[in-house]
């Protein structure tokens, strides 16, 4: 199985929190990928948290990172459900893919999103073992 991993689920991961240890196990035991967004929203979140951009250094050598092309951006113009623009961008990265995923997001809106265009998802941050 491979998931789509929303910046959402990775924050919780390295900015900490009651789940963080068995979110990290999570995380290193699935194939991930993300939109090279991804890279970019992790480290403002960091900077936003004064926050060592080391803190993110394992989690970027863990994550795929596909390109944003003109063609994800027309794909995120598509969406017709409501959906924050960064999310339709990281949806759209997801649409071109030619092979099954699992997005996981912790965001409840990205959620709904996700399953409205077919995708099955998963929530790392509050899923129990």
């Amino acid at each position: 199985m491979i998931y789509y991993l929303d910046t959402s689920v990775a924050l919780q991961a390295v900015l900490g929190g009651p789940e963080r240890d068995r979110l990290i196990a999570w995380l290193t035991n699935r194939t991930l990928i993300s939109s090279r967004l991804f890279r970019t929203e992790l480290i403002r979140g960091l900077r936003r948290e004064n926050k060592p951009l080391s803190d993110g250094y394992w989690l970027f050598d863990r994550v795929g990172l596909i390109d944003i092309t003109r063609q994800t951006h027309l794909r995120a113009e598509a969406i017709e459900r409501h959906v924050k623009t960064l999310d339709a961008l990281h949806l759209a990265t997801a649409l071109g893919l030619n092979f099954p995923i699992t997005i996981a997001t912790h965001d409840e809106n990205m959620r709904q999103s996700a399953e409205a265009l077919g995708f099955a998802t998963v929530d790392p941050v509050s899923q129990r073992d």
